[in-house]
């Protein structure tokens, strides 16, 4: 058995793969500590590797951790060095926290799970990107990987060859501190969003702007492709992320585009300073659309592939996809549906497999979409006084709670879902999710405003079966697997009904999910297609602020602390008593 391992930087996680080449389970840390984002040495994940799958250390052959520590951080050292005397906080608050970085996984091993640090291994953090998107492909061999994100270890951008799992060369990258996702990630600092947490309002708030506008080209200017070093250049001048340990952007960029906006101040469309945000939001996502499209045609240049993985922070940005498949030499493109810090993981720990079964016939399984193992506790033990207190059983029975939810899905209502195993990624897919009928437009209001307490500008995504997506939406074969997991929009098709969907964004556009057959919305769109009801809404089953939903018991919190009054469970049908 092989453990991959992230932490110390962006969400924690660990994920287990089996010595036939088949992930068996996977946990982020902030679903067991209920700490969004939480990126400790993820302690509780490991453990319940181990507990749910009944192994103990000895039986782990190898541990993996997502990156080099030493690398990234004297890469880190190294950029702030040369800006002093501006970065001496950034510097000092390195050495300060030297021994809580991710330097220190060997010891936080040693301490927590004794053994295990003997047998831990490290892996470059872009080939941990690769290899976490690499067995969502159903070939594993002659494909272009890219990754683009924030930093890891030292590039913020790479494009490498993958021959066959044994051997990836990478070909390409993008040295720090030139980052396309740390542009990104200050853009969202500067629109008054939290970094790491809010990028995806920037590119829901990019669909209100004008490209033609003038705070949307002065940010376009900001990064552009050099045609003759085939590099990415930026006048760093405007940022200060890789100086200082609080500010993203410096007052360069305030000069150049005004003031940033107060995060405490809600932004709300018709408000005065709405547009000017909007068209900022828009010169970003066109900046990151524009160079998108460069390091993809450099990558088919130097490696004449047509089919492309994509992993990394800045994959995430789903409103991008579409372009890139329209690219004249794309065949496809993979995207992992954890394609972040957090899915690295999975990548770590094929690593391990991979370095452990080198000479061997490899056999990497195409994971599923809900990879973690089903609670071998008793839910209704646990949660028996709360559901006795708080909720009426509707329905015991599987098919009947499904036929009933459906009735009240019909009826305009919004369903809560806690169903068998939870999602790999950070996009819920319907076994942790809130669902109602996507055309019907007060639902889909009460789930997104009332229930989330969501920004009116962020729509939520419609999910349905592929024959149904065929009749509302241009969908791309390039990209037909991203759809699956959220992973890219699309845009309605002309004239069509789609275009009054209340899932669907002002510019056209939703963020699609098909359904995977037999999946838990897939076995509800079956009844519920024959009421006229072919397109669920889809959001993740959480509070705003906190992590998804990982089990019954976070599902009964969210109904107690929201106006949401159904959940659809493996324990029947439930609603709420008052």
């Amino acid at each position: 058995m092989f453990i991959g391992v992230t932490g110390y930087n962006h969400e924690s996680s660990a994920a287990l793969v089996d010595k036939n080449g088949v992930l068996v389970d996977f946990y982020r840390e902030e679903s067991l500590s209920r700490i969004k984002g939480d990126k400790s040495f993820p302690k509780r994940s490991i453990k319940k590797l181990l507990d749910t799958n009944k192994i103990r250390i000895k039986d782990i052959e190898r541990v993996a951790f997502y990156e080099r520590p030493l690398s990234a951080f004297l890469h880190i050292i190294k950029e702030a060095s040369m800006h002093m005397p501006k970065s001496l906080p950034l510097l000092t608050h390195q050495f300060r926290n030297f021994n809580r970085s991710s330097v220190s996984c060997y010891l936080d091993f040693a301490k927590f799970f004794k053994g295990l640090e003997s047998k831990l291994i490290y892996s470059d953090h872009h080939l941990s990107h690769t290899l976490t998107a690499l067995p969502y492909s159903n070939s594993k061999k002659d494909i272009c990987s890219v990754v683009i994100d924030g930093f890891g270890d030292r590039s913020t951008a790479s494009i490498s060859q993958v021959v066959d799992p044994t051997e990836i060369n990478e070909l390409w990258e993008c040295p720090y501190p030139v980052s396309l996702g740390l542009f990104y990630s200050s853009i969202t600092d500067y629109l008054g969003f939290a970094i790491n947490e809010g990028e995806y309002k920037v590119m829901g708030l990019a669909s209100f702007g004008d490209s033609n506008s003038k705070s949307a080209k002065l940010v376009r200017g900001l990064m552009d492709w050099d045609t003759t070093s085939n590099k990415i250049i930026s006048d760093m001048s405007f940022f200060d992320y890789h100086l200082s340990t609080s500010n993203s952007f410096s007052s360069k960029l305030e000069e150049l585009l005004g003031p940033a906006r107060n995060p405490f101040v809600q932004l709300i469309q018709g408000d005065s300073d709405f547009q000017r945000c909007a068209d900022i939001a828009r010169g970003a996502q066109d900046l990151t659309i524009y160079l998108l499209g460069k390091i993809f045609t450099h990558a088919h240049k130097i490696t004449n592939s047509r089919r492309f993985l994509f992993s990394g922070g800045v994959s995430m940005n789903s409103a991008s996809i579409d372009s890139l498949a329209q690219l004249p030499f794309v065949d496809e493109i993979i995207i992992p549906p954890s394609p972040g810090d957090s899915g690295c993981a999975i990548g770590a720990a094929f690593y391990c497999y991979i370095k452990s079964n080198y000479y061997s016939d490899l056999k990497i399984s195409k994971p599923s979409l809900f990879p973690s193992r089903k609670e071998v506790r008793n839910d209704e033990y646990l949660t028996e006084q709360i559901i006795s207190n708080e909720f009426s059983v509707l329905e015991r029975d599987e098919y009947d709670a499904f036929l009933n939810a459906a009735e009240l899905i019909k009826a305009g209502e919004v369903i809560g879902t806690v169903l068998s195993c939870s999602e790999t990624g950070p996009r819920a897919l319907g076994n942790r999710s809130l669902i109602c009928d996507a055309k019907n437009k007060e639902a889909v209001k009460n789930l997104n405003t009332v229930i989330k307490n969501r920004s009116p500008y962020r729509p939520t995504a419609p999910a349905m079966k592929y024959e149904i997506a065929q009749k509302y939406y241009k969908l791309r074969p390039e990209i037909s697997e991203c759809y699956k997991s959220m992973g890219a929009t699309c845009k309605c098709l002309e004239n069509n009904l789609s275009l009054d969907f209340p899932t669907t964004h002002v510019d056209g556009t939703a963020r699609i999910q098909i359904v995977e057959n037999n999946s838990s919305l897939d076995k509800l769109l079956s009844i519920l297609q024959p009421m006229g009801i072919d397109i669920l809404a889809n959001s993740s089953l959480n509070v705003s602020g906190d992590p998804t939903c990982f089990d019954l018991v976070d599902g009964l919190m969210v109904c107690s602390r929201t106006k949401l009054r159904y959940l659809l469970t493996d324990l029947g049908l439930l609603k709420r008593k008052t």
